[in-house]
């Protein structure tokens, strides 16, 4: 009995400290803000990899030319799109245009980076509007730190009148920015998103192209950045507002492509793991993202553990308080998080109970992955539906 409530207590203890951890480090991130703007504007060059986004595209062209920036341009490489989607982006004045054959997301952003004349390459998905002022915080974080290779930034979910919409606004901004902030603090943010990736031209070239050989080519080139020695921070004045999925059936296809490609990225970087030359990255950052992918198991066995805690010590207090502290604990973390964003939404924090239940839902699709990825099976790259 006693080994169970050690066990208890220990995985309880682990998850709380990791809770506190992440409010520290977020709360740190916010304290340094950098306050000095740059007066020389670099070029930025914005490249958006399209296929089939006919119905999207138009509103995120018209973002990016609305950006108080002096200094860009704007890329739009067609993949082989089969609708109107050339069309649309060949009636923008001002913005250059490429077209070639289906060959996917990453040989799209390789093709538009060989066209691009700008020493900051900026990539943008097509269902995804730019706040105007996202290129001056991006250009003046690089200029204040000349060790960044490069820069993830502040990915919002485009409002809807729905409760999936709402709960995975809350995630964005509870969730996948927290961290970001956390990271954002030692240099290592490990996931540079596609809605709103920075980086260093002359880095790209340094550690190779985009690769297409894993379902999560940003999360690659993030981790090839990593290991060349530089460092990646995260800018939350740098708004994208995405489209994010609207019915479950492409959640699950969202996120199983998200899951399986970060396993994959994992697997094919594995000679970082704990290993000191690559400094946080390789001693933390690495092995906490393998923490994340195995988590739902760690979370089954947690409430296997509570269950026969009760039905051993037929005593529902001491293990009902240790979870009350936890989940309050993440309850007055998320609410942290959420009054710490720039531009956050009321209708987030109404949504901080679902997140429970809706964290559990993504948990049975990261088991799903890792289960499909440990036995190879054929997974293609789906589109949601518009």
């Amino acid at each position: 009995m006693s080994i169970i409530l050690y066990l208890f207590y220990a995985v309880l203890i682990v998850s709380t400290c990791r809770v506190l951890i992440r409010l520290f480090l977020s709360i740190a991130y916010n304290l340094t803000r950098i306050k000095k703007k740059i007066k020389v504007f670099p070029k930025i060059s914005i490249i958006v990899p399209a296929f089939n986004e006919s119905k999207t595209i138009k509103k995120c062209i018209k973002s990016l030319q609305n950006s108080d920036y002096p200094n860009y341009e704007i890329i739009i490489v067609d993949d082989g799109s089969n609708d109107d989607t050339f069309k649309v982006v060949s009636q923008f004045e001002g913005v250059k245009v490429f077209r070639q054959k289906n060959q996917g997301k990453p040989v799209a952003l390789n093709n538009g980076i060989s066209q691009s004349s700008g020493e900051i390459v900026l990539t943008v998905d097509a269902d995804t509007e730019l706040d105007k002022d996202a290129l001056k915080s991006i250009a003046n974080r690089f200029a204040h730190n000349s060790k960044l290779g490069a820069i993830a930034g502040n990915v919002k979910v485009k409002r809807e009148p729905t409760i999936l919409n709402t709960i995975q606004s809350a995630e964005y901004a509870t969730g996948i920015n927290l961290v970001r902030k956390g990271q954002s603090v030692l240099g290592t943010v490990m996931i540079v998103p596609g809605p709103i990736a920075a980086l260093k031209k002359e880095i790209i070239k340094k550690v190779g192209l985009f690769s297409d050989d894993t379902f999560a080519e940003d999360f690659d080139m993030t981790i090839k950045i990593l290991k060349k020695g530089f460092k990646i921070e995260y800018e939350e004045g740098s708004l994208a507002y995405t489209d994010a999925p609207k019915n479950t059936e492409d959640l699950i296809k969202q996120r199983r492509r998200w899951y399986r490609g970060m396993i994959q990225v994992l697997d094919k970087h594995k000679d970082m793991y704990f290993t000191p030359k690559y400094g946080v990255a390789g001693l933390v950052g690495i092995p906490n993202l393998w923490f994340d992918t195995i988590t739902p198991f760690i979370n089954i066995g947690f409430l296997f553990v509570t269950i026969l805690t009760w039905m051993i010590t037929k005593d529902f207090t001491v293990s009902l308080i240790g979870i009350l502290i936890y989940l309050g604990i993440s309850l007055i973390l998320n609410i942290i998080g959420l009054s710490l964003e720039p531009k956050s939404e009321k209708r987030n924090y109404l949504a901080l109970p679902l997140l429970l239940f809706y964290n559990m839902f993504l948990d049975g699709i990261r088991i799903m992955s890792l289960t499909e990825e440990s036995v190879n099976i054929l997974m293609d790259w789906e589109k949601p539906k518009r």
